[in-house]
């Protein structure tokens, strides 16, 4: 379980076999790759949930009991009602999915990895000019109508 706000973001137990079952109709397991159902666990939505506890109520919403019956079925009444949820619900399984250690080391992903940059390196499209017109060009901006408040 964790917390946004302090407020616990999990799921129900038959929210979660339901995302379970959803999961592995959306991601399966192939080629050597684990089915979405068998990583997205309560683990994996607590971390989706962390980062966007935006999220947790219409995840809710789309795993509703009384959407449907079947996974399949529960995809369809919300690619034709409530795509909003939909996209929720897909956003949740995949950020879960990609999340976790072994379908990255699977992947070849090692995550974000910090690359040094030096200050005497620059971007090829310097060289090649690119930017010659816009320097050129010179300064051009729109003044702003709002008044700009300054504290002093």
């Amino acid at each position: 379980m964790s917390t946004a706000d302090g407020v616990a973001v999990q799921l129900d137990p038959a929210r979660q076999a339901a995302l379970a079952a959803v999961a592995d109709l959306l991601i399966p397991a192939a080629h050597g790759m684990p089915s979405a159902g068998d990583v997205v666990d309560a683990r994996s939505v607590a971390f989706v949930l962390g980062a966007r506890p935006d999220l947790a109520t219409p995840l809710r919403a789309a795993l509703a009991d009384e959407l449907a019956p079947t996974p399949a079925e529960r995809l369809a009444v919300l690619e034709a009602s409530r795509p909003d949820l939909l996209g929720v619900l897909h956003l949740v399984v995949v950020g879960g999915y990609y999340a976790d250690d072994d379908v990255r080391v699977a992947l070849g992903y090692p995550g974000q990895v910090a690359r040094p940059v030096s200050a005497f390196d620059y971007p090829e499209y310097v060289d090649e000019g690119l930017l010659d017109r816009v320097l050129a060009r010179g300064q051009v901006w729109r003044a702003s109508s709002a008044p700009v408040a300054r504290d002093m």
